[in-house]
């Protein structure tokens, strides 16, 4: 008996047919890098024409630095801060670097902050804000201070100033306990300030706080020769209260040399020499 044996023929036996499509495919893909590369040149050749200029711009007389206007100086002087610029000779405006030229301003101590700019096609405008000092530290030796409480210029032997003092500091108590001075400072800054604006008797002037780590700021009125001890806290209710006192001492004819407010709850009063006794009020 013979066997027959069919066999079928499959599909993946045959040879796959080119789909239409494919040399449609190769095609786009050529023609974006066409177009990429095309764009890449353009960006070149633009970049190359821009650094030509920027060249041309560079050795362009026209664009030398002819003129610099300085503007805010009142204790420093234009020639100290144009020593500081370094500018030497005509350099193009293009050239200069404002950070550069504002970093070297600002290492001068009473110098806070600087504005640059370039005003085309020769200038360089410049405006300086100066520090103000609103007290004079007593360290080793004077130094002005700020309302920020930066410790920033000595005084000069020359200079002529009219601030309060702020004395019972070291440059050894600076770096020792730097927290605790700076606190110091703070509260003495806030003291005065407060004092500036409430003018209040008899601390409308003061000539002197010392700043003690223990009990606070004691200030002096040189007006009225007289001590006055603040402590830390709550200047504002001690002000009111050292004003009622005093006006009413004023009233009865009675000189003291010292009043202590760090209590509120008892404000102490130190009469003069010639009057006997302590008054509490």
């Amino acid at each position: 008996m013979s066997e027959t044996v069919t066999i079928k023929e499959e599909k993946f036996l045959r040879p796959q047919k080119k789909t239409a499509g494919g040399g449609e495919g190769f095609e786009k893909v050529l023609r974006k890098m066409i177009r990429l590369a095309g764009r890449i040149l353009i960006f070149s050749f633009i970049l190359l024409i821009g650094h030509r200029f920027y060249l041309f711009l560079l050795e362009d007389p026209f664009f030398r630095t002819r003129e610099i206007e300085v503007e805010g100086c009142r204790k420093v002087s234009k020639e100290e801060l144009l020593g500081l610029i370094k500018v030497e000779g005509m350099p193009n405006l293009f050239t200069l670097r404002l950070k550069e030229i504002s970093r070297r301003l600002e290492s001068h101590p009473w110098v806070e902050q600087v504005k640059i700019k370039k005003v085309f096609p020769n200038k360089l405008w410049i405006q300086v804000k100066e520090r103000k000092p609103i007290a004079i530290v007593q360290l080793e030796e004077p130094y002005y201070i700020d309302a920020h409480g930066v410790i920033f210029s000595p005084v000069g032997d020359q200079d002529q100033y009219d601030y309060p003092f702020l004395t019972g500091l070291t440059h050894q108590a600076l770096k020792q306990d730097a927290s605790a001075t700076q606190l110091l400072i703070k509260k003495s800054l806030e003291f005065l300030s407060l004092v500036e604006r409430e003018k209040r008797p008899p601390l409308k002037e003061i000539s002197e706080i010392h700043l003690e780590k223990t009990f606070g700021l004691r200030c002096f009125s040189e007006s009225d020769h007289l001590w006055v001890r603040v402590g830390w806290e709550e200047f504002g209710e001690k002000l009111r209260r050292l004003s009622l006192v005093w006006s009413d001492l004023k009233r009865r004819g009675i000189s003291v040399t010292s009043i202590d407010c760090n209590d509120l709850r008892r404000i102490v009063v130190k009469r003069s020499p010639q009057e006997r006794g302590v008054e509490r009020r």
